[in-house]
């Protein structure tokens, strides 16, 4: 059983006969790709999802988002089944911010759930499909803030201004890192209302952030679920408790939360697989041998490769792949050659700390340990 059969097998029982957990988390934090700019149609105040779904069906149909390939846009599919139910019936969308900056290179969207039993669940959205949002995750392999980051700070304070009460924070992916960050980071009155902060499959930090006492003294509060076969959830660090839970999905396709195994209340549990690990360890020592201005000129060469292809987001750019890979190819040609040189490098190190990784695993494979 799955995401969407979780909605079908509980719909019936409300969040006042058993009370909000970690699914109901990642529903919400799931539902954050959803499009809520254009079902607000410009409203300040809040609306029902049971608006949001009949105002989405005026321009969509079910079945266009269900062929959908990518699992942000399907995430529609959750209001079709959540306006059914008890549980999330009346349920009301408010406060949804978004923010897209090329420039700045920030990708940034949240919102607020009203749930039916008063609860609020501030939910920020992860990284969508555009060169401008992945370039922004990679920010954060050597700078301790992004644009995004900061704007999730922000987005915080001024709405749980106009609210009073508890806040439970969430989000998937990057969005998850987001929560981290603004719960940490708001203002201390604010913090002192957070009740439970979910990272779902989020990238972690940088030392400098994680060392902060505001950082620490949120720790107990965190609660990271990733899947059996983690990669974005095993950047950086968060060292926050881990759940592990089991996919229907194969590798990095586990990254999509509507493969997440439930039964009942919770998902079903798992151990983080050998590859998980593979990552963690090697990405974690060729990051080590990497200082900060190298990791931005890589970051600086690669993404000016990619987007010297026009394409706006990965999608485009795999719909052109043959072109686009030959923009790539010579733009590699072209790089300067101490710009190759960097590239090539660093590249060459990755390989090596991977194969070093695999090495060291050598001794306990024999041994009969994982």
């Amino acid at each position: 059983m799955e995401l969407f059969d979780y909605l079908k097998w509980r719909n019936d029982v409300s969040l006042k006969a058993a009370p909000f957990n970690e699914i109901d988390n990642v529903i919400l934090s799931y539902l954050a790709y959803v499009d809520f700019g254009a079902l607000l149609r410009g409203q300040k105040r809040s609306i029902s999802i049971e608006t949001c779904f009949k105002r989405f069906c005026e321009n969509h149909t079910l079945e266009e988002v269900r062929e959908s390939k990518h699992f942000n846009e399907r995430a529609p599919l959750l209001l079709e089944e959540m306006v059914l139910g008890a549980r999330f019936r009346g349920t009301k969308v408010a406060h949804f911010k978004e923010v897209f900056d090329k420039k700045k290179v920030q990708q940034f969207a949240a919102l607020v759930f009203l749930l039916p039993d008063g609860s609020k669940y501030v939910s920020f959205r992860g990284t969508d499909p555009s060169i401008t949002g992945w370039k922004e995750d990679f920010l954060m392999s050597f700078t301790a803030e992004t644009a995004g980051a900061r704007e999730a700070v922000s987005y915080l304070n001024q709405v749980a201004a106009c609210m009073d009460g508890a806040l439970i924070l969430g989000g998937h992916s990057k969005g998850g890192n987001f929560a981290m960050y603004a719960a940490a980071f708001c203002e201390k009155a604010i913090k002192g209302r957070i009740a439970r902060i979910y990272n779902n499959d989020g990238p972690g930090f940088r030392e400098e952030i994680i060392s902060t006492e505001a950082y620490q003294d949120l720790l107990p509060k965190i609660t990271s679920i990733v899947p059996q076969t983690s990669i974005i959830g095993q950047l950086l660090s968060n060292r926050a408790e881990q759940i592990v839970v089991k996919s229907s999905a194969v590798g990095i396709f586990q990254h999509d939360v509507s493969t997440w195994e439930v039964t009942k209340d919770k998902f079903v549990r798992a151990k983080l697989d050998a590859f998980s690990d593979f990552v963690k360890v090697s990405l974690g020592a060729w990051l080590e041998t990497l200082d900060d201005e190298t990791r931005e000129s890589l970051v600086s060469t690669v993404f000016s490769m990619i987007e010297a292809t026009e394409a706006e987001t990965f999608l485009e750019f795999g719909e052109n792949l043959f072109k686009n890979s030959g923009i790539i190819i010579k733009g590699l040609g072209e790089l300067p050659k101490e710009k190759r040189n960097e590239l090539l490098t660093a590249l060459r190190s990755l390989a090596h700390a991977g194969g070093a990784t695999v090495l060291n695993k050598i001794p306990n494979i024999v041994d009969g340990r994982s």
